[in-house]
């Protein structure tokens, strides 16, 4: 409660600070009209559309989802230099950096480095890595500023996009190259990153563009609670083109191709099984990797009552993953997604794709392997959604299913039932049960661990026996299942001011537990411990949970010059038991890896027609039982626009604190790692 007297102290200091101000703001300013969000009167913000919630263009407002798009507007404002810092923003989305270039991101709970029940794409392809269950965020190198928005929709997706849609789906979106015309350019130079990013657009026919982008960052790496460096530097380059085509007017192509490479040094633990009693020794590991992208789209809107398209991308990846193993993988997909407007009660969706992905394991560590180390998976899928309308701009419900194959679960049915109801222009309410899965990845199918042995007469070894682990996959595993209630509802509460809140309970099953499987008593000659104990572990797919939670945004206008947003989320869950042994659930995911509370407060200052002022402050609550501390801290950025294009802007980064410790390394030993203070000073120029 402390921390949060903090945030509301800190709103009202910095409001009395705003009004003082006030007197010094442009008189002209209120009778401009630029692209500038502040200039945009509410009622038009709310106009925003978002094609993630029914694979269609729909106004946010109208959605019978948790939504949130984070504009092209807020990109600019926000002090972030990256996706995953942007992301913060958004209510019900957990982030925390475990160490330089590694971030937990999830929606509404299981947080850790491979969440795996969150859906992530980028114009459409997913960047989802089936092999260890979750996204690379490392990778996710795009110039922010060829972003046209981030749409994060809160809660099962898989009616559409399917499995692994299970918490949200986070849909990243870039620029038609027809809107990035001419050279942009931005440099950011600060205490802990170097950023250059370079788009260049041009029309190279009556109805073609293309956009050559370039970006490369350098970023110096975290430090240890202490405050000392620990060496983990990083330098990562992407290059990228995007080429638009309407050659008529019912038809739109886009061909994208990227090509990323990065390199970074993370310290880990360098422990050996072998020893009885071993000790952590830090070493700096490394992880390289090159990703190469390929995606083709066409669209035609056919008539007014029908539009179509076809997509298909191919990647290829390989990464070496902090000295246990290499992988290499490749994704191949096909999807045809199409919208048919029937008449004025039905509106339909249907679609199918196919999907190969196929990934090797170089092993590197003796005690990192797998019972399979070299396999291709397949996915074939079909979905069909009905929008129907029970009384005009009134009342709307959405029947849907996908019916999804693959060749290690089998068949996998997620249907969702979506109701919405606009009673008036200034209250919409809605409401929603869906089914979600989320698929096994090849880590739990086919895993073979040595991990460290376990001293005797410990916390964690009563025995008077060493205990020597070994973990196994489990090649038949099963799916985890979720069925999700979701309600909620926006309203414009004043003028120029409204309210987004969405509360929801999940129930899980099938949810993946490391189990012991063996005991036996193992005899060495000639060492200190001649009899021990050696244990087997393996993944089962029989545990069950609940969580739920509310997640509230309330945002408008103070004064023409001063917009202001406050977000909230509430999260809370508990195990259930173990659906044959009758013990309580141990998830290989913790839910207390998730905050109870968060809180988010974002003002944008308009000072003058060239001066502006952004501010967020954030609150974060204790993970895992205190071991990971609550955090309230703060960003700023003051932006001056030169009339001749050029930008400046001073920044500053986790302003409250020294340093802060946000998550802890749950995939590999490691030191903890904090985020410490930075300040940069960045230039970006239009011409």
């Amino acid at each position: 409660m402390k921390k949060f007297a903090t945030i509301l102290l800190a709103s009202s200091c910095l409001a009395g600070v705003s009004m003082l101000t006030h007197a010094q703001v442009d008189p002209l300013l209120e009778a401009t009209s630029g692209d500038d969000l502040l200039s945009t009167d509410l009622e038009d913000l709310l106009v925003l559309e978002s094609t993630s919630v029914a694979k269609k263009r729909q106004n946010v407002d109208d959605s019978a989802a948790a939504v949130y798009v984070i504009t092209q507007e807020e990109i600019r404002n926000s002090a972030s230099s990256n996706i995953t810092d942007l992301l913060r923003v958004v209510p019900g989305v957990e982030v925390g950096q475990i160490t330089n270039g590694v971030t937990a991101v999830t929606i509404r709970g299981f947080n850790g480095r491979n969440s795996g029940s969150m859906l992530v794409m980028v114009d459409g392809r997913s960047v989802y890595v089936s092999t260890l269950s979750g996204v690379f965020w490392d990778q996710l190198n795009i110039p922010l500023h060829d972003i046209e928005r981030i749409e994060v929709v809160r809660g099962p997706g898989s009616t559409l996009w399917g499995a692994n849609a299970v918490n949200g789906v986070i849909n990243i979106i870039t620029k038609n190259s027809a809107d990035t015309l001419g050279i942009r350019t931005s440099a950011r130079a600060g205490l802990r990153e170097q950023l250059v990013e370079l788009s260049s657009g041009s029309e190279i026919g009556a109805d073609s563009t293309i956009r050559i982008n370039g970006v490369y960052r350098r970023d110096q790496g975290l430090q240890s609670l202490s405050g000392d460096d620990l060496g983990t530097a990083a330098n990562e380059g992407a290059v990228g083109a995007r080429f638009d085509w309407q050659p008529t007017a019912r038809d739109a192509m886009t061909l994208q191709a990227d090509y990323k490479i990065g390199a970074r040094d993370t310290t880990t633990f360098n422990i050996d099984p072998a020893q009885i009693d071993p000790t952590p020794i830090p070493v700096l590991t490394a992880v390289d990797y090159n990703e190469f992208s390929v995606l083709g789209r066409w669209r035609r809107e056919h008539s007014e009552q029908l539009d179509y398209s076809f997509q298909a991308y191919y990647t290829t990846v390989s990464r070496e993953e902090l000295g246990y193993f290499d992988f290499e993988w490749s994704i191949a997909d096909l999807d045809f997604g199409a919208n048919w407007r029937l008449n004025e009660t039905h509106d339909v969706n249907f679609g199918l794709s196919l999907r190969a992905m196929s990934d090797r394991f170089v092993l590197i560590d003796p005690r990192v392997d797998f019972l399979d180390r070299e396999g291709t998976d397949y996915w074939i899928s079909g979905y069909v959604q009905d929008d129907i309308t029970l009384i005009a701009e009134t009342l709307r419900l959405t029947i849907g299913a996908k019916l999804e194959y693959n060749d290690f679960t089998g068949v996998e049915f997620q249907p969702g039932v979506r109701m919405f109801y606009r009673p008036n222009q200034d209250l919409a309410i809605w409401g929603a049960v869906s089914r979600a899965v989320r698929t096994p990845s090849r880590f739990e199918r086919y895993a073979d661990f040595q991990l460290a042995a376990l001293p005797p007469n410990t916390g964690r070894n009563p025995s008077p026996l060493p205990i020597f682990t070994s973990f196994l996959g489990k090649p038949d595993a099963e799916a985890e299942n979720l069925l999700a209630y979701e309600a909620g509802f926006r309203a414009n509460i004043a003028p120029q001011w409204s309210i987004d809140v969405a509360g929801y309970y999940n129930f899980y099953d099938s949810l993946a537990e490391p189990t012991v499987i063996a005991v036996e008593p193992n005899f060495i000659p000639n060492v200190p411990f001649p009899l021990s104990l050696t244990t087997t572990a393996q993944f089962q797919f029989r545990g069950k949970a609940e969580t739920w939670g509310l997640e509230a945004l309330i945002k408008g206008q103070v004064a023409p010059w001063w917009h202001s947003q406050l977000g909230y989320s509430y999260f809370k869950g508990r195990t259930g038991t173990d659906r044959l042994s009758g013990e309580r659930f141990n998830g290989f995911l913790p839910l207390d890896g998730s905050p109870e509370h968060q809180a988010t407060l974002s003002n944008n200052f308009q000072l003058s027609t060239s001066l502006a002022l952004n501010t967020q402050l954030r609150f974060v609550d204790e993970l895992i039982g205190g071991q990971v501390p609550s955090y309230f801290d703060g960003d700023v950025r003051l932006r001056y626009e030169a009339p001749n294009g050029l930008e400046l802007s001073l920044v500053g980064e986790n302003l409250l604190e020294p340093r802060r410790f946000e998550f802890l390394f749950d995939t590999y030993p490691a030191p903890r790692s904090t985020v410490p203070r930075n300040v940069a000073l960045e230039l970006r120029y239009r011409f």
